[in-house]
This record gives C-alpha cells, structure tokens and sequence, in this order.
C-alpha cells in the first residue's frame, strides 16, 4: 500500500486495486536479479491539501512507475519522515517558513488539459533533447509537472478524446499526437521527463543532464521481449500457395518490392516441388539457440473473421508442445473480433491453456486491433492475464505511450493502475517496413534508431515482434535481415532478447518495490 500525505494531516488513499489482486503462479526461466549492485534509494511523496482526487491517484501511479524505472523504493507515511528518505511534495510553491526539506513538484496536471482540443504542447531544450510539455512550466519555479506529464503518457491521454478509427476499427496514426503535432514517435518522451526529473533530484539546477535507469539484472544493461505472431502457418499445400499467390499481389501493390516478388515466386516453386513453406518454427528455435535468444509465440485460438490465421491449434500441436521447456513462452493472440465486437478473450485464453498445459500469462491483439483502450484493458484483466503487448504501431515504429520502459497502464473507469503489465511494441515487421518506405530511411537505421533511444535512457522492457524472420511470407527478405543483423549484436550492448514470461520472473520485484502489481507472482525455472 502507498500512503500520501499533505502537511496538515495523514490521509490514506493508497488503494492499488478496487478489486483483490489475482494471484497466479507459473514456473518460467528467469535471468539472474541484480545482488547488492543497485540499493533502492528510498522515496515519499506528499501532497498539498488543494490536490484533490482524482489528481492524487494519477499523479500517485505515474509517482510509483517512476520509482519502478529508476530503482526508487516507495516508503510509507511513517517511514517516509525518516532519514535519507527523498521526499517530493506535489502542490503549489512551498513558503520558506515551513521548514520542510522537500523536492517540489508544481502541480499542473488537470483533468481538462485537452479541453476543447487542447493546446498543442510547449517544446523545450533539456540537456540536449526537445522535450514536449502539455502543461507547460510553473511561472514562479521554471518547473515542469514532471509527474503530469509522465502520467499523460503513460494513460494514453493524448489518444483519449480521438473519435475516429480506421477501416479496422482502430485509432488511427494520423490522429495520435505524432501526425498532429509533428513529434517523432522515436523518441521516448515518457522516459526522457523520468530522466529529467531524475537528474533534478540528485543535481537540482547545477548540470543538465538524463541520467539512464539502472538495471534490474545482473548480466545486462538492456532487456528486449522477443516475439513473433503465428499469423500463418504450414498446414497443408493448398492454404500455402494460395498466401503466396496473394504475396505475389502484396509484392506489386502494397510493397513495390521486386524482392519479395521474386522471393515468393521461388517459394511457389519449392512449395509445389513438395517444400513445406510456412514451417519455420524448428528452424528458429535451431537459430534462436545459436544467437542466444529466448522468445514467446502469439497463437490466435479462435477462427472467427477471415482476416484469422489459417490454422486450428490441433493442427499446430506439435510445435507448441513442450515449448516452455525449449525456452519458449506461448502466449494469447486476441483474435480479430475478441475484444471489439464479441469480448471473448478470457474464453481464448482459456482455450490455449487448456491446449498447452500451462497458465497462458500474456496477450498482444491480433492486428493490434482494440478500438477503445478501456474495453482493452478491462478485457485483459477479466482473462487474469499478467502481460500485453499491443500497444504499438501498424505503420509506425517507436513510442507510442513514451515509454522506453514496461508499466502498467491506467484504469480511469475505477482511477487505479491495471493489474497486467504493458509491454510497449516499439518495433514490428511489417510497420518497419511502412515506415521505412514513408520515411525513405534505411529499415536498419530506424531499427537501431529506436533500439539506441531505449538503450541511451534505460534498461529496456520493450518488446519487438517479428512473424516469421526464417522466410520472407510477412515481408520482404531485407526487412527480416534487420531481425537477425540486431540479434548478433546485442552483446556489444550486453543486451538480453528474452521471451515475456521470462521477463516477468526477472524484473517484476522492481515494480513491487514500487507498490505496483504486488498480488503478482511468477515462479521461477530454470532448463
């Protein structure tokens, strides 16, 4: 539990869940925590008596994601007095005569801040980097809300009052605050006002500076979820050449890439010569060991639209079988009316448990389709999930919540934090390959952009998918090479590609230091 406090008096409003935590427990390999490396640095936080709810629940999770980024222990009312406890008070401008040894924090953040449109945000210089402010700075102490703006990030505010949607139901990019204001989707904008208010914390005004998040593992400085989306697999020859026959279309119309026409006109040859095209789970398994990478596998267990894969489970059964124990974690694929029109992701999940013998922990929408993030987040709690990973781009790639780092999102219906995880997808097959045409940039160099933003301020927590990186089905052949060429190189970064649940066991302690997700339990295994 969190405990506020204001000057007069102690006010208890650290309620996390309005409903018990759910507690389920899985056995998953982790990586080794970090021992006596990072000593969570104690914090408190006060609030002035005008701050009013639903402002202290906000501005109290963005607090607590902070404290989890940066390795922040948040201490309680009666401990947070106490020596070497920093202690930041939210609220107007404390008169001198108190007395209080506090770190002020102009509180700026309200609930009208894109009324009527809202205005577009102020820019400014901090240490180098533009950073985008929509409550601007305290007139009195040159301060940004630093908490105001992480939470608006982190919430999914800017996207809140946009009511169109694309020919698939969802927010579509042009409308997102990118497209709107011009600010680009690759820079972590979340994490660079943590790294700010970081820096102030320990320097104050003396150095402008955005110190990184230390990270929660020993054995390296930057985690990346793995992952690759079962959208089409090799069941027989007939749905196989007819998902060629259609590359062929996808190659002239769509991508304009001679490479993936000729590509697929190859694998049409090979297909009819009896190659089973399509059947590229061994192999990266095979490839995944040699690069020293562990991954989840998305699987839609629900054909209930035609733009679902091709495939039943059963007859995917043997490459999921004993997938955990080949360090491979097997997660939901919300199908394409599971959450929009027929709300059947609880039953989905269930599903592919029961086919896999093991708790599913993990979701990410197929199509990255949900149409409101409220029905999205309130369907992954109703399936008892403990992670998701949709929110990302279609034709876009970078931040689409600011955030260089996992949180949990926010739940405005019941003002509290979600009880899942939200792993940000900063990079994608297909949508590298959107932007990379859009944008006329290289697809490495926007992969290792995107990849080095989150590196220069942190240690990671993000997630990057690709469908099927052994044969060119998803994408041209030069959009897959970016997969493999960064997989080689994470050991110059002392990067770790990790599957999700694998990244569960090992870093969820540094958000229960943080008083998040504490009804949160994975076991750890190793194999």
């Amino acid at each position: 539990m969190l405990v506020f406090i204001d000057e007069s008096k102690s006010i208890n409003i650290g309620r996390l869940r309005s409903l018990a935590f759910r507690t389920t427990t899985r056995q998953v390999k982790t990586i080794p925590e970090s021992k006596g490396v990072n000593d969570p640095r104690p914090i408190s936080l006060q609030f002035s008596p005008n701050v009013q709810e639903p402002i202290r629940s906000r501005i109290g999770y963005a607090f607590r994601v902070f404290a989890a980024v940066y390795d922040h222990a948040v201490v309680e009312d009666e401990e947070g007095t106490g020596a070497g406890v920093l202690r930041i008070y939210y609220g107007e401008v404390l008169s001198p005569q108190t007395g209080l040894d506090l770190f002020y924090v102009p509180a700026l953040y309200h609930e009208n801040v894109f009324a009527d449109g809202g205005k577009p945000p102020r820019r400014l210089r901090y240490a180098g980097e533009e950073i985008c402010l929509a409550c601007g700075v305290d007139s009195s102490s040159g301060r940004p809300d630093w908490l105001g703006e992480i939470f608006l990030w982190l919430s999914s505010s800017y996207e809140r009052n946009v009511s169109s949607r694309d020919r698939l139901g969802r927010i579509p990019y042009e409308q997102m605050i990118f497209a709107r204001e011009g600010i680009s989707p690759r820079k972590p904008h979340a994490a660079l006002l943590m790294a700010w208010m970081e820096n102030a914390l320990d320097q104050g005004n003396a150095k402008e500076a955005l110190p990184r998040a230390p990270s929660p593992i020993s054995d390296a400085e930057h985690v990346v979820i793995c992952s690759h989306d079962i959208d089409f697999y090799y069941v027989n020859r007939f749905t196989a050449l007819v998902r060629l026959i259609k590359n062929l279309g996808v190659a002239i119309v769509h991508y304009r890439s001679r490479s993936f026409f000729f590509d697929n006109l190859k694998m049409t040859l090979q297909l009819l010569g009896g190659k089973r095209i399509g059947d590229y789970l061994p192999a990266l398994r095979k490839a995944g060991g040699e690069h020293d990478f562990e991954y989840t596998v998305f699987v839609v267990a629900r054909q209930g639209h035609r733009r679902d894969p091709n495939y039943r489970l059963e007859q995917i059964a043997g490459e999921l079988s004993g997938a955990e124990e080949k360090g491979i974690s097997v997660g939901v694929h919300g199908s394409y009316r599971s959450v929009i029109e027929d709300h059947t992701l609880a039953g989905e999940t269930k599903v592919l448990s029961k086919f896999t013998g093991a708790k599913v922990l993990t979701n990410r929408q197929h199509w990255l389709r949900f149409s409101a993030h409220q029905v999205l987040f309130e369907e992954i709690e109703r399936a008892e999930l403990l992670a998701d990973s949709t929110l990302g781009f279609s034709e876009a790639v970078g931040f689409r919540n600011g955030a260089s780092f996992a949180f949990p999102p926010y739940n405005f219906s019941e003002e509290r934090p979600c009880e899942f995880l939200e792993v940000p997808l900063v990079l994608m097959d297909g949508s590298l390959e959107a932007a990379s045409r859009v944008l006329r940039r290289p697809p490495q160099e926007l992969a290792e952009e995107v990849l080095g933003e989150s590196r220069k301020y942190g240690w990671g927590g993000i997630g990057l998918i690709w469908h099927n990186p052994i044969e060119p089905l998803s994408v041209p052949a030069e959009i897959n090479s970016v997969f493999w060429s960064c997989a080689k190189r994470t050991s110059k970064s002392r990067e770790k590609w990790v599957s999700m649940n694998q990244f569960l066991t090992s870093c969820i302690g540094r958000y229960q230091n943080a008083g998040l997700l504490e009804g949160m339990q994975v076991e750890a295994k190793s194999h």
